[in-house]
């Protein structure tokens, strides 16, 4: 019986980011319907979710390679992991705002309009304020900055990470 190889580092960072992804659409649903304001609550908890499913994965890496992943591994791994959790939970909120919630970007705009009266901001500048939020406020602006955002911080995670995870071949003398 032949021994099976060891999964791949895009294997777990595929199967890792995947949950990632899922969960953050999750995590992005509850706080749309639950009408959380503070959008910080959520990306606290986003960021929680993908530092442990990053620590996993490099947990699952390690154990299927002899307990050794470089830093570089580590980082790789993360930042794959990012790209896939941002391009599936930007796809799963595409979707829900383009054909589910419809009227989600009229909400949202309405509440960026009442913020910039509470703090006495009308007339043109807040015309201009509106337009480019309208910019961003659309299922792509909306699908487009996910992915950017969610790969930056992502990778600067994968960077933070990888430092406490990697672990180099006892064998190696430096």
């Amino acid at each position: 019986m032949a021994e099976q190889p060891a999964p791949s580092i895009v294997a777990i960072a595929t199967k890792y980011g995947l949950i990632q992804g899922v969960l953050g659409f999750v995590v992005f649903l509850v706080t749309t319907m639950a009408h959380v304001k503070q959008s910080w609550v959520a990306t606290v908890v986003d960021i929680a979710i993908l530092v442990t499913l990053m620590v996993l994965a490099h947990g699952e890496f390690k154990k299927t390679h002899n307990r050794m992943m470089t830093y570089g591994q580590g980082l790789g791994s993360g930042t794959l992991l990012a790209v896939v959790s941002a391009v599936v939970s930007s796809i799963l909120v595409f979707i829900y705002v383009k054909f589910i919630n419809t009227g989600y970007f009229a909400a949202q705009m309405q509440i960026q309009k009442d913020a910039l009266a509470q703090r006495g901001i009308t007339g043109p500048q807040a015309q201009q304020a509106m337009a480019v939020t309208g910019f961003i406020l659309n299922p792509v602006g909306l699908f487009i900055t996910s992915i950017i955002s969610g790969v930056i911080v992502g990778f600067i995670v994968a960077l933070i990470v990888s430092i406490f995870t990697q672990r180099g071949d006892p064998r190696v003398v430096r």
